[in-house]
């Protein structure tokens, strides 16, 4: 059972939170670039690379949101996931693989 899971963690779910980790900084940068003028808001490849980020990420931030409001302009949610994300992914899963036991 432990060979499985850590098989599963190892090929499936950690390189998921990898992607959704980058997938997230990608997302902060780009909002970024878009407000900083860099990046045109009204180029169409730019927009859809924006919705489709917003779309995989906004299901998370939502209900962090809740919990932790914005102050002003900064979206501490966005914080919490990618501090959440590395936590999860190199100590809680490991530790629960772990203590499964035979």
């Amino acid at each position: 059972m432990q060979d499985l899971l850590s098989a599963l963690y190892g090929y499936f779910i950690s390189p998921i939170l990898t992607i959704y980790f980058f997938a997230l900084l990608v997302y902060v940068i780009l909002g970024w670039l878009m407000v900083g003028g860099v990046v045109d808001n009204r180029n169409q490849t730019v927009r859809s690379i924006y919705q489709f980020l917003f779309s995989i990420i906004e299901p998370v931030a939502r209900p962090i949101r809740r919990i932790i409001p914005p102050l002003g302009n900064l979206d501490l949610s966005i914080l919490v996931i990618a501090l959440a994300i590395p936590f999860i992914r190199d100590w809680l899963l490991p530790r629960i693989i772990l203590a499964v036991p035979f």
